[in-house]
């Protein structure tokens, strides 16, 4: 593992959301009242810094979820817990109750359509 700070990883992903590691990872989503969407990404991933754009311009929105990303790349427990095998690969918690893979192309609408049926479905037993 590097030590390379959150903040630093995120910016050098192109993705200027808050970083969640494997150390904070639960504590800081349930302390969030309510919904997170969080990106698994890594350097180097065209894909997921389209998406990680995308939802840096949802974040400017008054009423988006609350936004993070992981690095897939340090972050590797985290990956085998959420068995992420793709990148971008989203993830939704609400007050922090895990809701499940949130999985739409990076357009904004179609994002926010997913995420409203994500969350109106139970929450669900984390991976």
């Amino acid at each position: 593992m590097t030590n390379v700070p959150p903040a630093a990883a995120a910016a050098a992903h192109g993705v200027p959301l808050p970083s969640l590691t494997q150390f904070d990872f639960h504590q800081r989503l349930m302390d969030l009242p309510g919904a997170a969407v969080i990106l698994f990404t890594r350097q180097g991933c065209g894909a997921c810094k389209v998406m990680g754009r995308v939802l840096a311009d949802w974040r400017e929105e008054a009423d988006a979820p609350a936004l993070f990303v992981v690095d897939a790349e340090t972050d590797t427990a985290l990956v085998r817990e959420f068995e992420v095998f793709h990148l971008p690969a989203l993830f939704v918690f609400r007050a922090g109750a895990y809701h499940g893979r949130l999985e739409a192309p990076p357009r904004l609408p179609l994002l926010r359509a997913a995420l409203a049926a994500v969350l109106a479905r139970p929450p669900e037993e984390a991976p």
